[in-house]
């Protein structure tokens, strides 16, 4: 967090914090969304609880933003009464690990909205890597794993990247990010 100003440090931790609070809500309607559609079916539901990672960096636009930021949702997540307790935690380790490897992909130069899709992918892939070793592959039947790995490719490059891109040019526009990266830069993350 070398080169982080104050107010980036703290627009981070409350956007993650926020986010936290709405993964925890979010995370109250898996189970009975897993009645309504299944388990797998369920999974639509997946790029709500990546959105701080492309959020936070595509404002902040520095190194370890997403990563930090998606750890930090995920502890709130788990502090505030996440039925998925630890493994919430843990899982957004590997998410926001996804999340940030995309930025790190670029060098941190770009922040528009098929990169913040991108990254919504990289984390997809951080929470099928956990699902993995955390259940072992004899959990999965092949069927299983491609359509929840499916779903959550598609739901994290959705609802976690493009829904993050349409905050971010939405907050541009109004003009309060004006003292942030994606603010200074006067163009859309479109």
């Amino acid at each position: 967090m070398q080169n982080w100003k104050m107010k980036e440090i703290m627009v981070m931790m409350m956007l993650a914090v926020a986010c936290g609070v709405i993964y925890l809500g979010w995370s109250t309607l898996w189970l009975p969304m897993s009645a309504i559609f299944g388990p797998v079916g369920a999974n639509w539901m997946f790029g709500i609880w990546i959105i701080a990672s492309p959020l936070v960096a595509a404002i902040i636009q520095k190194p370890g933003a997403a990563l930090i930021a998606e750890i930090v949702a995920a502890a709130v997540e788990l502090f505030t009464g996440s039925h998925f307790g630890l493994s919430a935690l843990l899982i957004g380790v590997c998410q926001g690990l996804g999340a940030e490897l995309v930025f790190a992909m670029t060098r941190y130069r770009r922040y528009d909205t098929w990169t913040l899709m991108l990254s919504g992918v990289g984390a997809a892939i951080g929470s099928i890597v956990y699902s993995l070793i955390a259940n072992g592959f004899g959990y999965y039947t092949t069927t299983t794993l491609l359509a929840t790995t499916g779903l959550q490719l598609i739901s994290g490059a959705l609802l976690g990247g493009l829904l993050a891109a349409i905050l971010v040019r939405r907050l541009v526009a109004t003009g309060v990010l004006n003292g942030f990266a994606a603010g200074r830069a006067k163009r859309e993350v479109a």
